[in-house]
């Protein structure tokens, strides 16, 4: 019973650490697109893996969430 007490909280925690990182990578992002030098097609490609990072984010799912913005922001070079 412990160790299942110990594992959910190690859970909840890990959860909130992914949610409080999803804004910080947003924020990224956002700032390194309009100096973004990138085809028009990788341009749009990092703006719907971003606009799909915050809609990941909103239904908690936030490891698909960093997971995603960390494909846009591979893309922008970050």
């Amino acid at each position: 019973m412990k160790k299942t007490l110990v594992m959910t909280a190690l859970m909840v925690c890990s959860s909130l650490a992914f949610a409080h990182g999803c804004p910080g990578e947003m924020k990224k992002i956002d700032e390194r697109l309009p100096s973004a030098k990138l085809a028009p097609a990788e341009m749009s490609k990092v703006k719907d893996l971003r606009a799909k990072g915050e809609q990941l984010h909103k239904d908690g799912k936030h490891a698909e969430s960093m997971s995603t913005l960390g494909e846009a922001k591979k893309l922008l070079g970050i």
